[in-house]
C-alpha cells in the first residue's frame, strides 16, 4: 500500500504550523474542513465552540458507503498545548521536530494527517468502505472539552479508531482510568498572628496534617492520587482562617476508586474535628474508565488491522485519558492507538514520519477490512 509519504511529511509539516490553542482551532479547522470535502464528505460542525467560547465547533465529517459494511469512525483532536503558536518544524533523518521554542503538536496533528491520507487513498484507490465518520475534536488538551461537548446525535458509527496516543506503533490501550477530581477546603479560625496566635486555628496547619495522613501517590498497579495544590492566602499577620487541596484519582478499578474517595474523606473529616476546624470535601467525576478484553469486536477489528499489515498488537493498560474514554462512556466502542510521537507537552516533541505512515496505513485497513485487498506494510 502506497501511502504517499511525500504527501504526509508535506501535509504535516504545514499542518503544525497552523496555531492552534485550545479553543483557537478555527484555521485548522478550516484546513481539514477543505481537505475532506474534497474528498466527498459531508461536513458539519456541532455547537461546541458555542459553548465552549471557541473559534469553531467540534468538525464531524461523514462519507457514504456500503450499507452492507461496518461505519466506521476515526478521531483526533485539533488543538495543541502551549506553546504551539509559530512552530517552526524540523526534519531530521526522517524525525521531526520543532526549533526547540514550542511544542511541534505531533499531540494530535500526527493522528489528524495519518487520518487524512487514511481517507484520501480510500477515496482515490476507490477501495471498497462502509459509510466513514472522521470525527475531529476542538479542547482536548483541557479536559477533553471537545469531546465532552460532542454532538453525539451527529454520530452514526458502528465502531471507532482514535489515532491519539504516544507509543510505538502496534500499541493498544486496552484500559483506561475513571478520573475524579477532588477539593477539600479547611476552614479554621483566624487571629493576629502577633498578638494572639492561640487564639486562631490554621487551617494551613490542619490541611497539613491531613495531608501527612491521606492516600497518596502510587496506591497500587491501577490507582493514583495526586494533589496539585494547596492554598492558603492570608497575610502573613494572620493565622490562615482557610486552606483549600486540589488533587485528583484515577483508577482502572472503580471500587478502588470509591474507596479511595472514601478513606480520604474519612482523614479530611477526623483531622478537622481533632483540631477544632471543618472541612468541605467535594469531587466530581471528569470521564469515565474503560477496558476492552480479548473478545470486544472493536479491539479485534484493530488488532486484525495490524496483523494484516505485519504489526504485533501489543494491549497495554494506561493511566491517562483521551477523547477515547468520553465517546466509549457515551456508548461508541473505540480504542486509542500509539502512533509513536514521544516527548509530548514539551518542547522536545518528535515522531518519525515513518510512524505517521503507519499509522495512515492501520487507519485505512480499519476503515477496509472487509475490502479483500491484501495490504502489507512493504507496499505493493
Amino acid at each position: 500500500m502506497d501511502m504517499n509519504a511525500e504527501w504526509i511529511e508535506r501535509t504535516f509539516l504545514e499542518l503544525v504550523q497552523i496555531s492552534s490553542h485550545s479553543l483557537e482551532e478555527g484555521r485548522m479547522a478550516q484546513r481539514c474542513q477543505k481537505e475532506l470535502a474534497e474528498l466527498g464528505f459531508s461536513i458539519t460542525f456541532d455547537q461546541a465552540g458555542e459553548q465552549l467560547g471557541g473559534e469553531t465547533g467540534n468538525l464531524i465529517a461523514t462519507l457514504p458507503g456500503d450499507s452492507s459494511l461496518p461505519k466506521v469512525l476515526l478521531a483526533a483532536h485539533m488543538d495543541t498545548v502551549q506553546p504551539g503558536r509559530g512552530v517552526s518544524p524540523r526534519v531530521d533523518a526522517g524525525v521531526v521536530h520543532s526549533d526547540g521554542s514550542t511544542v511541534l503538536g505531533a499531540d494530535d496533528k500526527a493522528g489528524v494527517t495519518a487520518i487524512l491520507s487514511a481517507v484520501r487513498y480510500i477515496v482515490q484507490n476507490r477501495v471498497p468502505h462502509g459509510q466513514i465518520q472522521v470525527v475531529l475534536t476542538i479542547a482536548e488538551e483541557i479536559g477533553l472539552q471537545g469531546a465532552r461537548h460532542l454532538d453525539m446525535s451527529l454520530i452514526h458509527s458502528d465502531v471507532g479508531l482514535s489515532l491519539d496516543s504516544g507509543g510505538a506503533i502496534g500499541t493498544i490501550p486496552v484500559a483506561g482510568p475513571t478520573q475524579v477530581k477532588w477539593e477539600a477546603t479547611f476552614v479554621g479560625k483566624s487571629a493576629h498572628a502577633g498578638v494572639a496566635p492561640e487564639r486562631g486555628i490554621s487551617a494551613i496547619r490542619v490541611a497539613a496534617r491531613a495531608v501527612a495522613q491521606m492516600p497518596h501517590g502510587r496506591i497500587d498497579e491501577e490507582t493514583t492520587v495526586n494533589i496539585g495544590s494547596f492554598v492558603g492566602e492570608s497575610p502573613t499577620n494572620v493565622v490562615a482562617e482557610r486552606a483549600r487541596l486540589l488533587g485528583e484519582i484515577r483508577s482502572r478499578n472503580d471500587e478502588k476508586l470509591e474507596k479511595i474517595i472514601h478513606q480520604m474523606q474519612q482523614v479530611f473529616e477526623a483531622t478537622a474535628a481533632e483540631n477544632a476546624a471543618r472541612v468541605e470535601f467535594r469531587h466530581q467525576k471528569m470521564y469515565d474508565g474503560f477496558r476492552y478484553g480479548s473478545d470486544s469486536p472493536a479491539r479485534q477489528r484493530i488488532e486484525a488491522a495490524m496483523q494484516r499489515l505485519g504489526h504485533q498488537p501489543v494491549p497495554v493498560e494506561v493511566g491517562g485519558g483521551s477523547d477515547a474514554n468520553i465517546l466509549s462512556a457515551a456508548g461508541l466502542p473505540i480504542l486509542n492507538i500509539g502512533i509513536g510521537y514521544e516527548e509530548i507537552h514539551s518542547t522536545s516533541e518528535m515522531i518519525r514520519l515513518e510512524d505517521i505512515v503507519e499509522a495512515a496505513k492501520i487507519a485505512t485497513t480499519f476503515c477496509t477490512l472487509e475490502a479483500g485487498e491484501k495490504l502489507s506494510s512493504d507496499g505493493q
